[in-house]
């Protein structure tokens, strides 16, 4: 087993906003001082990650609902005798016109909204050079990342098969791990159970970051 100094190496780093292959490289070092049967538990202990680094539950991200009609835009706004005109080369050269003499401007962003029925909509060129480049955007919330956190394998094989059994690594994968009284004894792991049995229901699976690291399993939250 680890000592407490290295667990608390471990929380420091994922205090600090490491990233999680920092924390892998740490925890191999580590696994090798100590010895191979080292519990899975040390891998992020007591620290709680994020998948895609510091994003938080409130993302949002902006999604291209689509092209805009400007020619509808100006009928409705200023009357049937309008029409969209294009009086430059770039998307900033757009008027409702319905003569040299006497044009109106355009809000595309009111043109969005009004095509699309929706509040919050906002315009954007994609290419300011292309004039016929305007589309649509709506805000949409994101869900939360997913939370990664350690799972002790040793906890799981003294709570499944009985105190004298402990959690072995008897090859070099994350696939490896054994709970074993002695060599002739040994039974399987799931590691997905051991996180619920660590975390409870909110679990949604058991994963391991990378397959040749056998210190890289996460519980999914």
């Amino acid at each position: 087993m680890a000592s407490s100094a290295s667990c608390a190496n471990v929380d420091r780093m994922a205090v600090g906003g490491h990233q999680t292959e920092d924390i892998m490289a740490y925890l191999t070092r580590a696994a090798t001082r100590i010895g191979r049967t080292t519990v899975i538990a040390l891998a992020l202990a007591a620290s709680t990650l994020t998948a895609g680094g510091a994003q938080s539950a409130g993302n949002t991200s902006e999604v291209n609902i689509g092209g805009v009609n400007l020619n509808a835009y100006c009928q409705k706004t200023f009357g049937d005798g309008f029409k969209s005109a294009l009086i430059g080369t770039t998307a900033g050269d757009w008027t409702c016109e319905r003569s040299a003499g006497d044009r109106r401007p355009i809000s595309v962003k009111d043109a969005c909204t009004m095509q699309y029925g929706k509040p919050g909509l906002k315009a954007r060129a994609l290419n300011w050079s292309d004039a016929t480049s305007w589309r649509c955007f709506q805000t949409v919330s994101l869900p939360p990342p997913p939370v990664y956190k350690g799972v002790n394998l040793n906890n799981y094989c003294v709570k499944t098969f009985g105190s004298s059994f402990k959690s072995v690594l008897i090859g070099k994968t994350a696939g490896d791990w054994t709970c074993e009284r002695s060599a002739g004894d040994r039974r399987p792991i799931s590691v997905k159970t051991a996180c619920v049995m660590q975390y409870g229901n909110a679990v949604k699976q058991a994963k391991a970051l990378d397959w040749n690291n056998p210190l890289s399993w996460v519980c999914v939250l």
